[in-house]
């Protein structure tokens, strides 16, 4: 069996690599890291301080008293953390009127009412509460389209530390152990601390796990969506458009494509500036996402370009739909610097037909834009050949 210095010496080892790695994340700007980070520095050097108790002549508030504050500190610290990282605000005054509560009692059964079991419960209580509501806020906020291995990973280390922290309350509460001191070499004690030390280090991987999978999503999402509208990258628009039109000759429903382009961009951006410009796609691609139904796939290609495919709908009903676009556009200019700013669009509708791969789709109604640029822009032509 394992020394209880042996466990505080790995456990602090492993504490020291994990906060390393963490410290290359910080530049990744991903909420709660400095509170994950700052929260393994506290338990790093409590887990030190507690190996000072196997000298006795190291004074008690040195060796019991001041780790006992920094592991509670820390552990409330990560809590803290995991909320930020949920993108939710800590709950700090209970946080800290717990950690108080702890402390407190802490001192209280050390000076006044002399109990270890007592201070074991007071700490102990408050760890396994802490780890609680990191569970459970872990279960609450796991994504819906991601894989959830890193969560479930630590959530579930939570739950045991949680757990862990709980039965050691109910042993050393209940005095079914008496304790003598953290470095005690008895089966209770060598478990509990076994489970206490790799906590840590535990959950500090799983959060390591979370912040890459962030990382990971914001990356797909830079690269999916375009920067300005917030529409459909062109890779990732037509990517979607090669699914869908392998659907439509799989099931045989229809498919329709709008190819939609501002009128007269180039005047927009050279008498009212660039940033005039970037107003009018913002505002373009907000009253398309508006108007398209949920299923319907909307990207820009570039430019003042947009194409859209719309499934389970033949080209009679893109038109109608495309027309709609074109009265709101009408019925709702854009505003820049205080002032009203209209314009207006072209489109092209064409149908999926049999054997048609995305580019030649795309050509269609490509080519029913063109004629509705040269019936005089403002309008909307069907590709019905």
């Amino acid at each position: 069996m394992l020394a209880p210095v042996t466990l505080l010496v790995i456990s602090s080892l492993s504490s020291l690599v994990t906060l390393g790695v963490l410290g290359s994340l910080l530049r990744s700007g991903i909420a709660g890291i400095r509170e994950l980070m700052w929260a393994n520095v506290l338990v790093l050097c409590s887990l030190l301080l507690f190996t000072l108790q196997a000298n006795p002549a190291t004074p008690p508030w040195l060796a019991i008293q001041a780790p006992n504050v920094l592991i509670s500190s820390g552990v409330m610290l990560f809590c803290a953390g995991i909320f930020r990282f949920m993108q939710r605000r800590p709950p700090w005054r209970l946080l800290l009127s717990g950690l108080a509560l702890s402390i407190g009692a802490n001192i209280w059964f050390h000076y006044v009412d002399p109990s270890v079991n007592a201070r074991v419960v007071a700490a102990s209580g408050l760890h396994a509460l802490l780890w609680g509501g990191s569970a459970w806020t872990i279960y609450r906020n796991m994504p819906a389209r991601r894989s959830r291995y890193s969560y479930w990973f630590a959530g579930v280390t939570a739950t045991v530390a949680a757990l862990g922290h709980a039965l050691r309350t109910a042993v050393y509460g209940l005095q079914i152990e008496q304790t003598q001191g953290l470095l005690q070499s008895s089966v209770w004690n060598v478990a509990f601390l076994a489970i206490g030390v790799l906590v840590m280090p535990s959950m500090t991987l799983g959060m390591i796990m979370m912040i890459h999978d962030r990382m990971l999503a914001e990356r797909e999402r830079e690269a999916n969506q375009d920067f300005l509208t917030g529409l459909l990258s062109r890779k990732a628009w037509w990517r979607e458009g090669e699914r869908l039109c392998a659907r439509a000759l799989r099931t045989g429903r229809p498919l329709t494509l709008l190819a939609l382009d501002i009128d007269r961009f180039k005047q927009v951006n050279d008498q009212h500036g660039h940033a005039a410009g970037d107003v009018v796609l913002r505002h373009f691609g907000s009253l398309a996402t508006a108007l398209l139904r949920s299923g319907d796939v909307i990207g820009r290609l570039g430019g003042e370009e947009f194409v859209a495919l719309l499934p389970d709908t033949d080209s009679d009903t893109g038109v109608g739909v495309a027309e709609r676009l074109l009265a709101a556009v009408r019925a709702t200019p854009c505003s820049h610097g205080g002032k009203a700013l209209a314009y207006t669009f072209s489109g092209g509708v064409a149908q999926y037909r049999a054997g048609d791969t995305l580019p030649v789709l795309v050509e269609r109604a490509d080519a029913a834009l063109y004629a509705a640029k040269q019936a005089g822009r403002d309008r909307i032509r069907n590709r019905a050949g």
